[in-house]
C-alpha cells in the first residue's frame, strides 16, 4: 500500500490553523519571522490580515511546513507527496529540493508579485464535467477564459477577465452546473493573464538551485513527479498553466497509492482523493437546449478578440468534435494530435503542450525528458532500436507513443504498454501508459485490439520485462489504447483509403471491446487526411475519435525542416509529388510519396529499384554501370557501403541479392539525413518525404495570413483546421435538421 502526502494551498485557512504548533517548532517560527520582517503569528492569528494573499500564502506555506514537521516526527516517509497549487511549494520543501526559508522567500515573493498582478476573476463549477464546460466556453464565445484547475471531473475553476467570467455562471448553470461560486480573489491565476507575473517570478526562481526531491513530488503542469533541474520551470508555468489535480491523483492510483494523508488545514484534498476509485459521473442533462446559429466563413486563424461577454448564443465549437474520452486520456483541449513523421521537435511538441493540444516527438537522445515533463508522446517504430529507445522512455516517464508497427505487436511494445498495469481492488484493469497504434487493414487493427498472448507475457515476466501482477492485468486489456488508420494520402503505398477502412474498423472496435470486456473505449482516428477544415470535417462526420496530423506538421516554424525546404514546402501543390522505392520493404516494390522537385533523388531511387529487380546481385550489373552508381548514388564503392553494414552469410536470405538490398536501402537512409540545422546532408539528391495533405493545406490558405509557413504555429494549425471543421459541420447539421452531424 502506498502512501501520498497532499499539501492544500490558498483557500483552506481557517480559524485557528495552528493548533499550538508555533509553540512546538519555535525555531521555525523565528525563522519565519526574520524572513518576513513580523510575526507569523500575528499574522496567523489575525482574519483581516489573512484577507491580503501577501500575508495568506507565506502562512499557509508556514503551517503546512509545521504540520510537515509534527507529522514526520511520527510517521514513515510516504511514497509520495503532492500539493495543490500554492501547496506544491509545501510538497518541495518536504521532500527537500529546497530549506525553509528558500521557500518561504519564494511564496512571499510570489505573493508580492501576485497581489500586483489584478484585474481578474476566478469561478468553480460543480457539478458540470470539464469537457461540457469547455464546449460552452467554446460555444458561447468565451475564449478570453481559462481552466484554471482540473480538480474532479465535477469540479473545474475557471479563470479570466471579471466581466467575462462572471456572465458565464449563469449560462453554465443553464447547461446543468449545481454551483458556480466566484471565488474571493482579484487576480486571474493559473492563466495567460498573469504571464508577466510568471516572467517576474521566474527570473527569482533562477536564483535557486533545487535539489533532487527525496520523496517523488508531483506537479502540477504535468502531473507527473519533478527532476531537479526543471522545478524552476515548472514552477514558473505553474503560474499560467492550469492546476491538474485530477491527473494527479489519477496518476497515483496508477502507481499504487491507496492512502492520501493531508498535511495542512483542511480536509478538501482528502474529499478530493475520495473520487479517485469510485466510477465516473454520469452526464448531467443540459437545462436548455443549445440553439447553434449560422456559421462564419472558414478563414485563417485571427488574433484572440478582446475580452467581451460572452454570447449567450454558442457557436459551434471544435471542442465539441471527436471523442470527450481521447481529450480525457490524453489531457487535451481537441481530439487531434500533431504526428512525429519526421517533424516532430521538442519545439514543436512544446508548443503544442503549451496550447493544450497533443502532439508526437521523434526519437532523439535528450527528447523523453521533455516528453515526460510536458505531457506529449514519442514515436515508437518497430527497428532494431525500439527496445533500446522503449527502456529510456519508461526510464524517464513517458507515457504515450505513436507506434508504428505493420507487422503487429512485438514483445517491445507490450513492455512498454503494461509496465505498470495493475488491477484496482474491484478487479479492473488499468495501465498508465498509451499507444496510438497505426493501422493499415483490418487484420492489423484486429491484432493491437487483442490482447497479449499468454506465451509472450510469460516471456516478458521471465525475462524481467513485466512483473506477474502488470502481466495479469495486461491480459484484460488491448495492446492498443487508440487506432490511428493511415490514409491514402499518406507518404507510402501501403496506407489505406481511410474513409472507407474508418467504419469498419469502428465495428470492429465495438465488437471486440463488447466480447472481451475491456473498461475503456478504444478510440479509432484518422490520420493523414486533415489537410484542410473541409477533409477534417468529412472525418469527423464519418465517425472519427480525432485526427492526426502528418506533412503540415514540416512545415511550421517549430520543424526541423530548413528555411530553404520550408519556403519549398509552404509552395508545394499535388503535381510536386512523386512515387519512390521506400526503405521499408524494398524488395517488395513498397512505394513512398517524396517532394520531386528540386532534387535528383526520385530518378536515382527508382534507378536502383529497377536494377535489384533486374539482378540477382551486384557483381551482376554492368561495370558501367556498377561505377555510376557508387559515384553518383553512393559517393563510395559497395564494398565500403557493406562494411559498414552488418555483413549476412553468403547464402540464403543473407546472401547477394539481400546484400544488394541493404546498400540500396542504405542510401534511402543517406539521402534523408540532415544536419543539426535541418540543412540536407546530400542537396543534390536529398530525399524529402511529403503528402498531398500538406499540397491540400498550401491550396485552402492561399491568399490567407497562413500562406507563409513563418505563420503556421503548430498550435495555429491546429486551432484552424478543426475551428473550421466544427463550423462545417453546424452548418450541415442545421441543414439536415436537429440531427447531430457528428459523434
Amino acid at each position: 500500500m502506498a502512501v501520498v502526502w497532499a499539501f492544500p494551498g490558498q483557500g483552506s485557512q481557517r480559524k485557528n490553523m495552528a493548533e499550538g504548533l508555533f509553540e512546538r517548532f519555535p525555531a521555525i517560527a523565528a525563522e519565519a519571522d526574520a524572513v518576513l520582517g513580523r510575526s507569523v503569528r500575528e499574522l496567523c492569528d489575525d482574519p483581516a490580515l489573512l484577507q491580503d494573499t501577501r500575508n495568506l500564502q507565506p502562512v499557509m506555506f508556514t503551517i503546512n511546513a509545521l504540520k510537515y514537521l509534527d507529522l514526520a516526527g511520527r510517521s514513515p516517509q510516504p511514497d509520495f507527496m503532492a500539493g495543490h497549487s500554492l501547496g506544491e511549494y509545501s510538497a518541495l520543501y518536504a521532500a527537500g529540493a529546497v530549506d525553509f526559508s528558500t521557500g518561504l522567500r519564494l511564496v512571499s515573493a510570489r505573493a508580492d508579485i501576485m497581489a500586483r498582478a489584478t484585474g481578474g476573476a476566478m469561478l468553480a463549477v460543480v457539478g458540470l464535467e470539464a469537457d461540457r464546460i469547455e464546449r460552452v466556453l467554446s460555444g458561447v464565445g468565451a475564449s478570453d477564459v481559462d481552466v484554471a484547475n482540473y480538480n474532479s471531473p465535477l469540479q473545474t475553476v475557471l479563470s479570466g477577465p471579471e466581466e467575462s467570467v462572471r456572465a458565464l455562471a449563469p449560462v453554465l448553470r443553464r447547461e446543468g452546473a449545481g454551483k458556480c461560486v466566484l471565488l474571493y480573489v482579484s487576480v486571474a491565476a493559473h492563466s495567460r493573464y498573469v504571464r508577466e507575473a510568471a516572467d517576474e517570478l521566474g527570473a527569482v526562481l533562477d536564483t535557486v538551485d533545487f535539489r533532487a526531491p527525496r520523496v517523488p513530488v508531483l506537479s502540477n503542469v504535468t502531473a507527473l513527479p519533478h527532476r531537479a533541474e526543471e522545478i524552476g520551470a515548472l514552477l514558473r508555468e505553474h503560474m499560467v498553466r492550469p492546476v491538474r489535480w485530477w491527473d494527479s491523483m489519477r496518476y497515483l492510483a496508477g502507481q499504487g497509492v491507496t492512502e492520501l494523508v493531508e498535511v495542512g488545514p483542511g480536509s478538501v484534498l482528502g474529499k478530493l482523493w475520495a473520487t479517485v476509485e469510485q466510477p465516473e459521473p454520469a452526464r448531467p442533462a443540459a437545462a436548455v437546449p443549445v440553439a447553434v446559429p449560422p456559421p462564419a466563413p472558414v478563414a485563417a486563424p485571427r488574433p484572440a478578440p478582446a475580452p467581451a461577454r460572452p454570447n449567450p448564443q454558442p457557436r459551434p465549437g471544435a471542442g465539441q468534435l471527436g471523442a470527450p474520452g481521447f481529450r480525457e486520456r490524453y489531457g487535451v483541449r481537441l481530439a487531434h494530435a500533431a504526428g512525429a513523421s519526421g517533424a516532430g521537435t521538442p519545439e514543436l511538441c512544446a508548443r503544442m503542450a503549451a496550447a493544450g493540444l497533443l502532439s508526437f516527438a521523434d526519437r532523439a537522445a535528450d527528447v523523453p525528458v521533455g516528453a515526460a515533463r510536458g505531457g506529449w508522446g514519442m514515436a515508437l517504430r518497430d527497428d532494431p532500436t525500439a527496445p533500446a529507445a522503449v527502456s529510456r522512455f519508461l526510464e524517464h516517464g513517458v507515457r504515450h507513443v505513436e507506434a508504428d508497427f505493420p507487422a503487429g505487436p512485438t514483445a517491445d511494445l507490450v513492455r512498454f504498454r503494461f509496465r505498470g498495469a495493475r488491477r484496482h481492488r474491484d478487479g479492473t484493469p488499468v495501465s498508465a501508459h498509451h499507444v496510438i497504434a497505426r493501422v493499415t487493414g483490418i487484420e492489423q487493427a484486429a491484432a493491437f485490439l487483442a490482447a497479449p498472448s499468454r506465451a509472450l507475457l510469460m516471456s516478458l515476466v521471465a525475462g524481467g520485462g513485466l512483473t506477474e501482477e502488470e502481466a495479469e492485468a495486461a491480459r484484460g486489456l488491448p495492446v492498443a489504447s487508440d487506432l490511428a488508420v493511415e490514409t491514402s494520402a499518406g507518404w507510402s503505398t501501403d496506407c489505406a483509403d481511410a474513409f472507407a477502412l474508418l467504419p469498419a474498423i469502428t465495428a470492429l472496435v465495438r465488437r471486440v471491446t463488447h466480447r472481451n470486456g475491456y473498461p475503456e473505449p478504444v478510440h479509432v482516428g484518422v490520420r493523414g487526411a486533415a489537410g484542410t477544415p473541409e477533409r477534417t470535417a468529412a472525418a469527423f462526420a464519418l465517425g472519427a475519435d480525432f485526427t492526426v496530423t502528418t506533412s503540415v506538421n514540416q512545415c511550421t516554424p517549430q520543424s526541423l525542416r530548413s528555411r530553404p525546404q520550408k519556403e519549398k514546402l509552404s509552395a508545394l501543390m499535388d503535381q510536386d509529388l512523386c512515387w519512390a522505392p521506400g526503405e521499408r520493404h524494398f524488395a517488395l516494390g513498397a512505394r513512398t510519396r517524396v517532394v520531386r522537385v528540386g532534387t535528383l533523388f526520385p530518378a536515382r531511387a527508382n534507378h536502383l529499384y529497377r536494377l535489384y529487380r533486374d539482378h540477382r546481385s551486384f557483381d551482376e550489373i554492368p561495370a558501367a554501370t556498377r561505377a555510376h552508381v557508387e559515384r553518383a548514388c553512393l559517393g563510395r564503392s559497395f564494398d565500403e557501403v557493406t562494411a559498414v553494414l552488418t555483413a549476412p552469410g553468403p547464402e540464403g536470405p543473407g546472401g547477394p541479392r539481400h546484400r544488394m538490398a541493404s546498400v540500396f536501402r542504405w542510401y534511402l537512409r543517406e539521402a534523408a539525413r540532415v544536419d543539426h540545422a535541418g540543412e540536407p546532408a546530400r542537396p543534390l539528391d536529398h530525399r524529402l518525404d511529403c503528402d498531398t495533405e500538406l499540397a491540400d493545406f498550401n491550396r485552402r490558405v492561399a491568399g490567407t495570413e497562413l500562406a507563409p509557413w513563418t505563420a503556421r504555429d503548430a498550435d495555429t494549425v491546429a486551432e484552424y483546421l478543426l475551428t473550421g471543421a466544427a463550423e462545417l459541420i453546424g452548418a450541415a447539421g442545421r441543414r439536415c435538421g436537429p440531427k447531430s452531424a457528428h459523434r
